[in-house]
């Protein structure tokens, strides 16, 4: 999240966050933008052209990029059904249902999923806060079960020394029939947290699923250290909503079972390599300090004590990256890159990008208008070659980006007019 909030937050964390000051900070946020005293600069978004456009890469000749849906509202994440049809989450609003995303000619439908809970805007809403959904992913069972997993988040009630809005980062399973979901069901709830950010579903090889949350809590910036709390975290629970066994947190009193991973700020992306199965997290890190993780049981990653990263004015905010006890990220960006969704690519249609992994970039270095796909070649140790950044001249902020069914890759926009762009052969 690049918002003015998150600017603050590593200042009065340094400066000890008194009641006095957090309230004087939270009222300046009230304040037009750029009270934080950080000028926001950068391009138009406004798009090219109509499309398609067409690329030369670095190891796939010839690539064409095609608009296959338009006039979306800041698009967070997609997912495809097993037929070639998409789900495609505009964030905190509603679940869209795109026909024959996969197809020649896919039909966004008019209208939302029905039965996914949205909350507008109620009293004490701030424009930090992000309710509703967020996160959209398919059950690998789906043909049989038809079940569809989404995380959102719920209002809770008032924080008493702000008086801001709490919420509650919620992990749901409903079945999806027709234009509605039925039988939903709350898997996973966490605690009432004043602004809780994003999150992101993965499912396992095991029956299990992972679920990162975000740990850039207003009030509690401690809470990605705690293991009292989901914030800040990367959970596993199987796919009922049970617990595994396994977990490094079950039965450690105070600690919520479901923890696989703490230590992280902002982990908006999960993705698990196909060969060797090793799982792997983007970042969002403050200015520079954007991560490619890969998540190890029962490990921390440090935040908010160490980081590669500065305040958004400029200052350190560690004096050491890496602290003991403390995993090393396994890439960093420095300009950020402000990743979001990844994914590792496993189809024939790009042969020239087999294994590579791809991150959804929102922008670079601070400036609006320069988001894209940053493409990264591993060794066969995980350890980065190089890496390409895509899509540039598009001018937008990708959220996510997905491999589809007929071996594509598909990539959706966090604008108020977003759109979700097919990547293919040229």
């Amino acid at each position: 999240m690049d918002h003015g909030l998150a600017r603050l937050k590593p200042r009065f964390m340094r400066m000890g966050g008194s009641a006095a000051l957090i309230a004087a900070i939270l009222a300046a946020l009230s304040a037009p933008a750029c009270a934080s005293g950080v000028e926001e600069v950068g391009l138009s978004s406004a798009f090219p052209g109509r499309g398609p456009f067409t690329y030369a890469t670095a190891e796939q000749a010839k690539i064409k990029a095609e608009i296959v849906a338009r006039g979306l509202s800041h698009v967070t994440s997609l997912a495809f059904l097993p037929g070639g049809d998409a789900l495609v989450v505009e964030r905190g609003e509603r679940l869209r249902f795109l026909r024959d995303a996969t197809g020649r000619n896919p039909q966004l439908v008019a209208g939302s999923i029905a039965n996914v809970p949205a909350y507008g805007k109620p009293p004490h809403f701030h424009p930090e806060d992000m309710l509703g959904i967020q996160e959209v992913a398919v059950d690998p069972d789906f043909a049989s079960n038809r079940f569809v997993y989404f995380t959102y988040n719920k209002p809770a009630g008032v924080d008493p020394g702000t008086g801001r809005l709490t919420s509650r980062a919620i992990l749901a399973r409903g079945r999806l029939d027709g234009m509605q979901l039925s039988k939903v069901t709350d898997l996973l709830v966490g605690e009432a947290m004043v602004a809780p950010g994003g999150s992101r579903i993965l499912f396992g090889r095991n029956g299990d699923l992972f679920l990162s949350v975000g740990g850039m809590s207003v009030i509690d910036f401690e809470a990605s250290q705690r293991t009292d709390n989901i914030y800040g975290k990367v959970l596993r629970i199987m796919r009922d909503g049970k617990i595994p066994v396994d977990n490094p947190f079950v039965g450690k009193t105070g600690s919520r079972p479901e923890i696989w991973t703490y230590g992280h700020r902002d982990p908006l992306g999960l993705a698990m390599e196909p060969r060797s199965g090793r799982l792997f997290a983007s970042e969002h890190g403050p200015v520079g300090g954007d991560e490619l993780n890969e998540v190890l049981r029962g490990r921390n990653y440090g935040w908010p004590q160490f980081t590669f990263g500065t305040d958004y004015g400029g200052s350190r905010l560690s004096s050491t990256p890496v602290g003991p006890g403390t995993e090393a990220p396994t890439m960093i960006w420095s300009p950020s890159i402000a990743p979001g969704g990844v994914v590792f690519y496993t189809g024939d249609a790009l042969p020239g990008w087999k294994n590579n992994l791809f991150v959804a970039s929102s922008r670079r270095g601070q400036i609006n208008g320069t988001g894209g796909l940053i493409r990264i070649v591993f060794n066969d140790k995980l350890q980065e070659l190089r890496q390409e950044a895509l899509l540039g001249d598009l001018h937008q902020r990708v959220k996510d980006v997905r491999q589809g069914p007929d071996g594509l890759l598909y990539a959706g926009t966090d604008e108020a007019d977003g759109v979700i762009v097919r990547i293919g052969p040229g």
